[in-house]
């Protein structure tokens, strides 16, 4: 092995256990809370400049741990669109299915996958990850076109203001009923049917479905109307 492959091999290493040390980070403790230099010594990185050298900044390093889990989310949720479109299956059903599904196996992904689906909750919530106007957010993530797409002819009876915020919070929701069921299954003092992960993903499908379905009551079509001077 000659020095610039095992120079390669070095910095792969490297990078990998900072991906790993900042997904764990981000998760227990929250993105704004957790600094650079607790990344690289919780690494076990004796150069202090190793997040900037290999990923520019904390968002660049942010940024990492979404180019690792987010291709594979959407190709899953891809796929899964394909399959249930074969089926007799509802579209707003099936578009919640394809939501949930793919998030739910990030559970099971020893290499961080509850940590991406902390991180992500957290940031949906505080608009730094946004679904709505992603180039407005220094973090990107895949567009899927599929999901995009049928979710766009699903809400076409709705004003589009109401089904733009209808799509945010269907992702808000998700993210968040799978990180805190993350935790919740861990606590032994539950009830066995809180803690039970195909009873709430069943349940969560059905809340995502539901959202997609309703009609807006007349408060919220009156204070669309006031809001836009109508």
């Amino acid at each position: 092995m000659n020095v610039s492959t095992i120079k390669d091999s070095r910095s792969v290493r490297t990078r990998e256990a900072l991906i790993r040390t900042a997904e764990l980070l981000f998760a227990e403790q929250g993105y704004e809370a957790v600094s650079i230099n607790t990344i690289t010594r919780e690494a076990n990185q004796n150069n202090r400049n190793a997040v900037q050298y290999h990923f520019g900044n904390k968002t660049g390093l942010l940024q990492a741990i979404f180019d690792k889990h987010s291709p594979g989310v959407a190709a899953k949720r891809a796929d899964l669109i394909d399959a249930l479109l074969a089926t007799t299956q509802p579209v707003a059903r099936l578009l919640a299915t394809a939501i949930v599904e793919p998030l739910l196996d990030k559970l099971t992904d020893p290499d961080g996958g509850e940590a991406y689906i902390h991180i992500s909750a957290e940031l949906i919530a505080s608009n730094t990850l946004g679904y709505s106007l992603p180039q407005a957010h220094p973090v990107q993530i895949p567009r899927e076109t599929k999901l995009a797409k049928l979710a766009g002819n699903q809400l076409t009876h709705l004003p589009p203001e109401i089904g733009q915020q209808r799509i945010l919070m269907m992702n808000v929701l998700a993210f968040h009923g799978i990180s805190d069921h993350a935790r919740v299954r861990r606590n032994r003092q539950l009830d066995p049917m809180i803690r039970d992960t195909d009873f709430m993903a069943s349940n969560l499908i059905d809340s995502i479905t539901a959202m997609l379905e309703a009609q807006p009551s007349p408060n919220t079509l009156q204070i669309l109307g006031q809001r836009q001077g109508k």
